[in-house]
């Protein structure tokens, strides 16, 4: 039987191919995926895929992840997201923010420890 997440759908909005690759070994099976290597492609996949929980990397090459995080809370005030970022720094300038994310998690994570983000998500 498979678990009950099975059925969410995650888009990950991350420029680094080695760890989309690393998400998709990791997460196959448990959720339906979808991948953004940057902000323009994010807010196409948002929605092509109409995901349920967003994982959003702060760094990427098109966009930084609070501006487009800005653009997808005009839009989806509700949805679910779980922040990355290598910057530790960042999270007082998210909580100032109140941009209505549910996690923040830092680089180099556990990715048990994003699976528990995600599925607390919503």
């Amino acid at each position: 039987m498979a678990a009950p997440t099975a059925a969410r759908k995650v888009l990950f909005v991350e420029d680094e191919s080695a760890l989309r690759t690393s998400y998709q070994r990791f997460f196959e099976g448990r959720y339906t995926m979808a991948y953004a290597p940057n902000g323009a492609e994010a807010m196409r996949q948002l929605t092509a895929f109409q995901p349920d929980v967003l994982v959003l990397d702060m760094r990427l090459p098109d966009t930084d992840g609070i501006a487009l995080l800005q653009r997808i809370r005009e839009t989806q005030p509700s949805l679910p997201v779980v922040v990355t970022t290598a910057y530790v720094s960042m999270e007082p300038l998210m909580n100032v923010l109140d941009l209505g994310h549910s996690r923040y998690l830092v680089k180099p994570y556990d990715l048990n420890e994003l699976a528990a983000a995600i599925d607390a998500a919503g």
